[in-house]
């Protein structure tokens, strides 16, 4: 048993497919830490937001660091070293101005890890271009085992933000009040707050599906599995891909995911987070 068991797990971990993921993953996470910097360099806030306890040449030569990395990772220009320097780049900032460290900078840093790792610049990259130039091509298809590990940052992501939803506003007992509290925050809310009173048994019913949805994330792992192993019995199996169960949290995470970006303004958590939604598929 043992035996097998391992022989599934190496079988898993040598799995290939084309790059595709990875590189729409690299190009998208690139590409939203860019826009972030460049707005933060549009609002004249460089010097404000990073120089304690760093000099401010220090900073200045971080941030541009930063952004010539991310504009290679990208672009797919020495890709492995670009997400290192980026990596780099992005700890002396965070070192720099501990408290704008966002959960979203940590999230994608690790990922800019992870694509450190794989062969995202297998397609769509200078990197590959150069290699076909040369007559030593990436091969058709790479390791998946870092869309894995990017898939399971992703569902715990989810999954830790509906367990610390637990309580208060969030439930039923708090009378699923938060999102109905959030839409007239004026300090995060796109638009005037009062249109919000129309609305509030939708805001319920919205509250309550996004806990539930958050809180079932792991289950997507399960959902993931029975579609890949369709041609086994079961009925637990045969009931989630009869009714297509992975496409349906897809649907609604996506759902959740255009609202908060349609209606409340929290910089780039949400596109970030986005830019890691093809490991799902």
């Amino acid at each position: 048993m043992i035996r097998a068991a391992w022989q599934r797990w190496v079988a898993l971990m040598d799995h290939r497919e084309p790059p595709t993921v990875l590189a729409i993953i690299r190009i998208a996470v690139a590409l939203v830490l860019l826009a972030d910097l460049a707005q933060i360099a549009w609002l004249g806030l460089i010097d404000d937001l990073f120089t304690p306890p760093l000099s401010l040449d220090d900073v200045v030569w971080a941030y541009w660091l930063f952004a010539a990395a991310l504009a290679c990772v990208a672009i797919g220009l020495v890709t492995r070293v670009a997400c290192v320097a980026a990596v780099y780049a992005s700890v002396v900032l965070a070192n720099a101005l501990p408290g704008g460290d966002r959960a979203i900078d940590q999230v994608l840093r690790l990922a800019l890890c992870i694509l450190a790792l794989s062969q995202s610049h297998a397609r769509w990259s200078v990197d590959a271009w150069l290699r076909r130039r040369l007559k030593r091509p990436f091969p058709a298809e790479v390791p998946a085992w870092p869309r894995y590990l990017i898939l399971l940052q992703l569902i715990w992501v989810y999954f830790s933000g509906g367990t610390s939803k637990g309580a208060g506003a969030w439930t039923p007992d708090g009378g699923c009040r938060a999102l109905a509290l959030v839409l007239t925050n004026p300090h995060i809310a796109r638009f005037d707050p009062s249109w919000v009173t129309h609305v509030v048994p939708l805001t319920r019913v919205a509250t309550f599906v996004t806990l539930c949805w958050e809180m079932t994330a792991p289950l997507y792992l399960l959902l993931l599995y029975y579609a890949k192993t369709a041609d086994r019995p079961g009925m637990l199996r045969a009931f989630c891909n009869r009714y297509k169960l992975r496409y349906a949290w897809l649907a609604i995470g996506l759902a959740f995911s255009l609202g908060i970006l349609i209606f409340l303004r929290i910089g780039i958590f949400q596109p970030g987070l986005l830019a890691l939604w093809p490991a799902l598929y």
